[in-house]
């Protein structure tokens, strides 16, 4: 019969004398087995520790998909240090074009109120006040998931500048002549105007023709298209866009980033 410790259950010590038969009538060896069987597998567990520990030193932390995009679009909590505030994005997707360059999407919701809104956000990040409505790309609304609106203010681009009309400004020939006219003097009237003296020059001897300037022919190799190339336009590194939300508090908005390498 197997004997019970005082909670009922089977004793260490009875236990161990059962795996070895030859500790039975010898208590104080059946505790220094137990005893030494605790410390094994302790020293076992802190070594396996200590080994994983070791493994892992210099490699810092694991990268996800999320800090990926973050650092790429240089929106990463480790690039705005003393910060005190960062925001954690609802949607993140890092992948790469049909170039092989890495591509990131981010979209952060701002609930708004007195402490998180956009411009806590572009305090955050170093941000300029966004700009002139521009149009989303539609690589980044197939990324999120396509809720997206079509346009929104874009952060960095300059809001258009509107010119006063050239009807509302009155040109200084439009503008009446308030100066008096004199009347005419009437004995200046009935004089008549001297006759004009009409001055002949001399005519001038015929001189020698000068000798014709010949054109130069310009040759196959000094010909150049007179149409000029078009200057090539290339895409942000990283486009912002803030789509305030209508219906939430001051300085709710969704904000969309597209990032690439």
């Amino acid at each position: 019969m197997r004997q019970r410790g005082p909670d009922g259950g089977s004793s260490p010590e009875r236990t161990t004398s059962d795996s070895w038969p030859e500790l039975h009538g010898r208590p104080v060896l059946r505790r220094t087995v137990a005893i030494g069987l605790v410390i094994f597998v302790s020293v076992l567990a802190a070594l396996a520790v200590r080994g994983v520990n070791a493994l892992t030193v210099g490699r810092g932390a694991i990268e996800t998909d999320r800090d990926r995009a973050e650092l790429l679009a240089g929106l990463h909590p480790s690039q705005h240090p003393g910060a005190g505030r960062y925001y954690v994005p609802v949607g993140a997707v890092y992948t790469r074009t049909a170039d092989g360059s890495p591509v990131a999407y981010l979209h952060y919701r701002l609930a708004g109120g007195r402490e998180v809104g956009v411009p806590d956000f572009l305090r955050t990040y170093d941000l300029p006040t966004p700009g002139a409505v521009s149009p989303l790309p539609s690589d980044l609304a197939e990324a999120l998931g396509g809720d997206e609106p079509a346009e929104a203010p874009e952060v960095g681009v300059p809001l258009p500048t509107t010119s006063p009309s050239a009807s509302s400004t009155p040109s200084p020939s439009a503008l009446p002549d308030d100066t008096p006219t004199a009347d005419p003097d009437p004995a200046e009237a009935t004089d008549p105007a001297p006759e004009a003296t009409e001055h002949i020059a001399p005519a001038a001897e015929p001189g020698p023709d000068p000798t014709p300037t010949p054109t130069p022919t310009p040759s196959p190799d000094d010909t150049t298209d007179p149409t000029p190339l078009p200057t090539p336009t290339t895409t942000p590194a990283r486009r912002i866009y803030i789509a305030p939300d209508p219906v939430g508090l001051p300085g709710a908005a969704d904000i969309y980033v597209r990032a690439t390498g």
